[in-house]
């Protein structure tokens, strides 16, 4: 239509290319930009960035911890969440039966195991895949998720065709997945189920998530631009982030990973403190692409048995086609 409004709710996939179209002001060209930014969790804040500016600041978040069924837990001689995968992998040896779920090899799905065995993506400012996505680190956390599917603890639904995540983890069949905030709107329902939202356990000493929700963003059609950045700034406060909270969008403020209104919710709780190493998928206008060459890469590995170096050499020369 042409007629843009100042200020809008940015889906985070979508704001590299709304940046890459010029349709963005760069909010790092205001004075105070990094004043304000330093007090956004990093996760949020770098689904902004793209070609060494930030974009928007994030405005509400979410991200993927661990679901747990704590009677499934018992039955495999866990009788408390899990500190460690380790500790869960030793238990769930030779139970019998597949005990972690993943729907699928998605991006969404699978980047928060990838990382939280080792692997890597690109580099810190999002321009190469090679030499990371294809490091010894990355084929190695590939290759510690084939061995635990090959153990028979670690399933992917749209491999296997093994239960679906919510069902599973209602009825029993799973002890553990990771899933966002919204599994536990009925927080009273499942905790008198024995379902529980923990903090991703630890591998190597890390935890790792995926980062998903919104930005605000100025257009830079807009003729109004520094009343709509002070605008932008008064949405990351922490008056208004607390009363976003009230509506069930998390907070992507540092400051209130603690804050007693977070911490007095058992859900709040636990998925802030998961946010602080939830992760950004890779910032691109060609978002879409990347997801694409990873899916297949995924699907090639888990599926028809490809070699692991082989096809992330692969995927990383595909996607460094797509990052600038």
């Amino acid at each position: 239509t042409g007629d843009l409004p100042d200020v809008a709710r940015v889906d985070i996939v979508n704001t590299a290319s709304y940046a890459a179209q010029g349709g963005l002001v760069a909010l790092d060209s205001f004075e105070d930009f990094s004043t304000v930014s330093a007090q956004c969790l990093s996760g949020p804040l770098s689904t902004n960035f793209y070609k060494d500016h930030y974009y928007g600041l994030p405005l509400d978040t979410n991200c993927k911890a661990a679901v747990i069924n704590m009677d499934k837990m018992a039955e495999i001689g866990l009788t408390q969440v899990p500190t460690t995968i380790e500790e869960f992998v030793a238990a769930a040896e030779g139970y019998g039966s597949y005990l972690w779920n993943v729907s699928g090899v998605g991006t969404w799905d699978m980047y928060p195991y990838f990382w939280l065995f080792g692997g890597t993506l690109t580099n810190e400012d999002y321009t190469q895949a090679t030499g990371y996505l294809n490091s010894d680190a990355s084929i190695n956390a590939i290759n510690t998720m084939l061995d635990l599917h090959a153990r028979g603890i670690f399933t992917i639904r749209d491999v296997d065709g093994s239960v679906d995540a919510w069902d599973g983890i209602s009825s029993g069949a799973y002890a553990m997945f990771f899933e966002g905030p919204w599994y536990f709107s009925s927080y009273a329902e499942r905790e008198a189920a024995g379902i529980v939202p923990a903090t991703i356990p630890t591998y190597e000493g890390r935890s790792a998530s995926v980062v998903g929700g919104e930005n605000i963003a100025i257009f830079a059609s807009s003729t109004n631009q520094e009343a709509a950045y002070l605008f932008t700034k008064f949405m990351v406060s922490e008056e208004v982030q607390l009363a976003m909270l009230q509506s069930g969008q998390l907070p992507i403020l540092t400051s209130l990973v603690n804050n007693e209104t977070v911490t007095a919710n058992p859900v709040w709780a636990v998925y802030m403190k998961q946010m602080e190493s939830a992760m950004a998928r890779i910032p691109s206008p060609n978002n879409s692409n990347i997801d694409q060459i990873w899916s297949d890469a995924m699907t090639n590995i888990f599926t028809a048995g490809a070699d692991v170096t082989e096809e992330l050499t692969l995927a990383a020369e595909l996607m460094d086609a797509e990052l600038e």
